[in-house]
């Protein structure tokens, strides 16, 4: 009966935490740094970022929520 419970519970808490919104998620920050390279749609997070080194045309920094607004979006990068 205790171990019939304990799953039950266990179950409970893994799909109501599959429910919950991530706040990280949900918007930009506006206070976060982000970087582009000239006129790309893609912003990245670190400036040492591979991809800014092989930039050519400039790199510019804006806020994040600055960058979303233009449509731009994040690289899926794992950095």
């Amino acid at each position: 009966m205790i171990r019939k419970t304990t799953i039950s519970l266990l179950f409970i808490s893994f799909f109501s935490l599959g429910m919950t919104e991530n706040p990280i998620s949900s918007k930009p920050d506006s206070a976060t740094t982000v970087y582009v390279c000239g006129e790309s749609k893609i912003y990245h997070k670190i400036k040492s970022h591979a991809a800014l080194g092989r930039c050519k045309s400039g790199i510019t920094k804006m806020t994040e929520a600055k960058a979303e607004e233009l449509g731009k979006r994040v690289c899926k990068c794992k950095n």
